[in-house]
């Protein structure tokens, strides 16, 4: 499954891709649902879903994801990459570092919005 981390405002309704502006977009990658939920569960917080496809993220996952120390965010993704939703695929914990700190570096020109993953 597609899906795209973007910035918006906390009252917003997407439901496609095409619907969210480019400047916006933090990064994204062909993730499932479960995949994401197991990233959130590394910042020990959970998403709240608006609709089935659009998640908005937590304020602590925004927060932490902005302060956290590069070398931490890559030992939060490994320990990503041995969550159950990777069982059985042949996911390497550095692309998924790499993933993490696209979205953290697209998001410090954002501080002051909240993220949401929009799955297609």
């Amino acid at each position: 499954m597609d899906v795209i981390f973007f910035a918006a405002k906390s009252e917003c309704d997407y439901s496609r891709f095409e619907e969210v502006s480019d400047s916006a977009v933090l990064g994204g990658g062909l993730f499932t649902k479960d995949q994401i939920g197991d990233l959130l569960s590394c910042f020990k917080c959970t998403s709240s879903a608006l609709s089935d496809n659009l998640w908005l993220l937590p304020l602590s996952f925004s927060e932490e994801l902005a302060t956290i120390d590069d070398e931490t965010l890559k030992d939060i993704a490994v320990h990503w990459s041995v969550e159950g939703s990777w069982e059985n695929t042949n996911v390497n914990a550095m692309d998924l570092a790499g993933h993490v700190l696209e979205l953290k570096y697209a998001y410090l020109q954002h501080a002051d919005k909240r993220i949401f993953a929009l799955f297609e």
